[in-house]
């Protein structure tokens, strides 16, 4: 039996472990110490680079243009790339259909591991099965923690986003807040949805959903201003990525 075949699928996921470690690390030097701290833990990320043989894995996710978010994280996957000796290829689209055929782009240039996030599952199943039909190990990252499984990947690295809105919701109560609105930046986005619905589980006020077309921050900005004008009520607004926060 092929030795690799089985090394193979352990070293993808280990990837993207170590992608998602440097993620974080990089987001909080960001948020922390500005833009030279982030450099600096990019280049420590990429210190002692691997001798295992070489490896090309693609990285799919469902980044809209101008989302920052996904900039740190794919700046973290690329530190790890360097230190794992891994030729990382990344792509992204916000719309489902279109990241379907990322993925199957990944399949045909014969890709080693597919890194994916599954905002909107069902879109991905037949693809996914194809990679795995191929002999690609899958695996997901930050959406789709209650579909990975079933979609038969071989891990997935991420968090409960209901917990998240939870725990949101909670302290919306501790500030008083009594009427808020969470903004869907990206309407389908089963996490996005999710962690909604965790703010609703907890908040003792009233929540409503508003869905914004994220792509476009002029009318992101107009459709919120249009929701607070119609309800006077509103004492807070939810985002759920960065660039929208300021926008609200």
């Amino acid at each position: 039996m092929d030795r690799s075949s089985h090394i193979r699928p352990r070293r993808i996921a280990s990837f993207v472990a170590v992608a998602a470690a440097a993620a974080l690390t990089l987001a909080g030097c960001s948020s922390g110490s500005g833009g030279k701290k982030s450099e600096e833990g990019g280049a420590d990320a990429s210190a002692g680079k691997a001798s295992t043989p070489r490896m090309k894995v693609a990285l799919v996710t469902h980044q809209a243009p101008g989302d920052t978010f996904w900039d740190i994280v794919r700046k973290g996957a690329e530190a790890a790339a360097a230190k794992d000796n891994v030729d990382l290829v990344y792509s992204a689209d916000p719309n489902a259909g279109s990241q379907a055929t990322l993925v199957q782009n990944a399949i045909d240039q014969k890709v080693d591991g597919i890194a994916v996030t599954l905002a909107k599952p069902d879109a991905l199943k037949a693809v996914i099965a194809k990679a795995n039909a191929a002999g690609i190990p899958v695996v997901g990252l930050n959406s789709g923690l209650t579909d990975w499984k079933e979609l038969d990947l071989l891990e997935f690295f991420g968090q409960d986003e209901s917990v998240a809105g939870e725990a949101f919701g909670k302290k919306l109560n501790e500030v008083g807040a009594s009427n808020a609105v969470c903004v869907i930046h990206e309407q389908g986005n089963v996490g996005l949805t999710q962690r909604c619905d965790g703010v609703k589980k907890t908040f003792e006020g009233k929540t409503q959903i508003l869905n914004v077309n994220g792509t476009d921050m002029p009318s992101v900005k107009s459709t919120i201003t249009a929701k607070l004008k119609q309800d006077s009520a509103i004492d807070y607004v939810v985002t759920l990525g960065a660039p929208f926060a300021p926008t609200a």
